[in-house]
């Protein structure tokens, strides 16, 4: 995040970093100019244009017409006389005008020769202090040896201006050089450096910084006056105005990238001497101030950014910050006319909220994979799969609901005198061996495994989800005769390397419970309390009186599946904790409905769910 903010403040593009940011920064002036559109023209100044028209009169005007005139007359194709320019410029000089501003290159003699140059000095003597001429600046480079070119005007007139002017990286007409550029790139010449020519229209100081050009829009937005229209201009026109001359036909070269396209290089000109005089050119921050920014911007995102606790929320803030920055710098650019470092901004931003989401992505698909190992050895894939696709407040808020489920108890008998007997490495590996199966047959059956106790299994059926009461019995009546199953097929393996069988005792009872996490803030368990609970416990307990029937079901559970189990009645008990005495049956089997309800013996698939209902 700092790399941005530190290339940000390289205001000399001596680095690829720094070239990047201001080309970026560069487009995103350009589109913000475009969105903004079109401004209304400046009254100043008015361009004095050499266009396409004043090229070629003869083939607009009559030779009549062309003769009556003494300038259309000498009008025609490029170059023209200086005589005939310095004509043109009077004739506005005449009329009142302010100053005229000549973008027009003048350090070489006329091609006319010296008689022309003589007739363009004596016609504009009149008005020497306000006539200011161009001084071209170039810089080219051979050999490795740079050379640099300040051509300055033959003619002795008002002072002459500089007519460079500052592109971006991308090749864009952007500032007119301030007292910093001219220091540093005029430090060969000798003194006076003249000024740019923007800044030849009023007398203030020479800014240290580049102005900005703050374009007006496409090209024709300023004033103009076609060069050989002049004489047509109303009286008064020109009074007070100032008037830069020069071409503005592509005809001519000197075409320049702008956010509207294509203009002419006076017409760019005009733009900077109208931001001039009316004070509306954009401008930068101190190198200071906007260390001070870039500085106060990285650590109060970061701060923001590291209080997020997910990638998503992450890359939310992100785009606040994003819209934030975008916000702050389009006011400032409209109304300020103040040019934020917003590529450093915004990559700053979009640089360290990318990472720390991609960061905080890898660890939340770690957490959730893990997450996922865990659940999947407490509830089955299809319900982990409902549960993650609609999780809702189920597992992560304290407190309970009420609900209806099987609940299901499973311990083994005698299991405190085996364990008595056998090495401890022995005993968990037995132990995981059992819960492996009694679980596989909870989770067969999309059950909750609810803990283990010791040597007990809790298991509720309906809980989270519930898919109607009668399909919850059925699944924990097919879970109970599968972990039978399971168990004798246990031990036959025990059999097998001479460790004495196992004998468990299930307990199924169906009831209203309360649902919800148990625990401290730090630390929750989802499980269901109620007498129901109890029931269930009480009959797995019973078992050991009827260790012929090691599975035991309520009479609410076997009155939810009528037709449907294979039981041996056990009479009314009254277990602790239930009001009454409850009706306890021996479950053996399922009945099969092949040749109608007769029971069979072994555990078979229950009927279709739907069929009895």
């Amino acid at each position: 995040m700092a790399l941005p903010l530190l290339a940000g403040l390289d205001h000399e593009p001596v680095t690829p970093a720094g070239q990047a940011l201001q080309l970026a920064d560069g487009q995103i002036a350009a589109l913000w100019f475009r969105l903004r559109g079109t401004r209304p023209a400046p009254p100043d100044p008015v361009l004095l244009a050499i266009d396409a028209e004043s090229l070629q009169l003869a083939a607009l005007l009559r030779p009549a017409d062309r003769a009556a005139s003494p300038l259309w007359r000498e009008m025609g194709p490029w170059p023209w006389r200086r005589a005939l320019q310095a004509q043109v410029i009077a004739r506005v000089l005449e009329q009142g005008a302010a100053r005229v501003l000549v973008n027009i290159e003048y350090s070489q003699p006329s091609p006319f020769g010296p008689a022309d140059d003589a007739a363009f000095q004596a016609a504009l003597a009149p008005w020497r202090e306000r006539v200011h001429l161009a001084v071209r600046y170039g810089r080219t480079e051979r050999q490795g040896v740079a050379q640099v070119v300040l051509a300055k005007p033959l003619h002795g007139l008002g002072a002459p201006g500089l007519t460079i002017l500052l592109q971006s990286p991308q090749g864009m007409a952007e500032a007119v050089p301030g007292q910093a550029w001219l220091d540093q790139h005029l430090a060969g010449f000798p003194l006076p450096h003249p000024r740019p020519m923007a800044f030849l229209v009023n007398d203030r100081p020479l800014p240290r910084a580049p102005m900005g050009l703050n374009y007006i829009g496409p090209s024709g937005s300023l004033a103009r006056v076609p060069a050989w229209q002049v004489l047509d201009t109303p009286a008064g026109f020109w009074r007070g105005r100032t008037v830069l001359f020069g071409a503005t036909t592509p005809e001519l070269g000197d075409q320049q990238e702008t956010p509207f396209g294509p203009q002419s290089g006076t017409e760019v000109l005009g733009v900077a001497i109208a931001n001039a005089l009316s004070g509306q050119g954009l401008h930068t921050l101190p190198l200071p101030i906007e260390a001070g920014l870039l500085l106060f911007w990285g650590i109060g995102a970061w701060w923001w950014l590291s209080r997020s606790s997910s990638a998503g929320h992450t890359l939310l803030i992100t785009l606040v910050l994003i819209a934030m920055a975008l916000l702050a710098g389009w006011g400032l650019w409209a109304g300020a006319l103040l040019r934020l470092p917003l590529a450093a901004l915004l990559l700053a931003t979009v640089a360290g909220g990318g990472l720390l989401a991609v960061g905080q992505v890898l660890v939340e698909g770690r957490e959730r994979a893990y997450l996922h190992q865990l659940l999947s050895r407490r509830v089955s894939p299809a319900l982990l799969h409902d549960i993650l696709r609609n999780p809702g407040p189920i597992w992560t808020q304290v407190g309970g609901s009420r609900a209806r489920c099987v609940v299901l108890f499973s311990d083994l008998v005698g299991f405190t005198s085996l364990s008595v007997d056998m090495p401890a490495t022995e005993l968990f590996t037995l132990l995981n061996r059992y819960f492996e199966v009694m679980a596989s047959a909870v989770l067969a059956e999309q059950g909750l495994l609810d803990k283990f106790i010791g040597d007990a299994v809790m298991a509720e059926f309906g809980v989270p989800r519930s898919r109607g009461d009668r399909e919850e019995a059925r699944a924990a009546v097919r879970a109970a005769l599968a972990m039978q199953s399971g168990l004798q097929a246990l031990n036959r393996e025990l059999a097998a390397v001479g460790r004495q069988p196992l004998r468990h005792g299930i307990g199924l009872h169906v009831g209203e419970v309360t649902a919800g996490n148990l625990g401290a803030a730090q630390r929750l368990e989802f499980t269901v309390v109620g007498a129901t609970v109890n029931v269930a416990s009480r009959l797995e307990g019973l078992t050991r009186r009827y260790p012929e029937q090691p599975i035991l079901i309520s009479g609410e559970l076997l009155a939810l599946l009528p037709g449907e189990l294979d039981v041996v009645p056990l009479g009314a008990h009254t277990l602790k904790g239930w009001p009454q005495p409850l009706e306890v049956f021996g479950l053996r089997g399922v009945c099969g409905r092949i040749n109608g309800p007769e029971c069979l013996d072994g555990p078979f698939p229950l009927p279709d769910p739907g069929a009895g209902d």
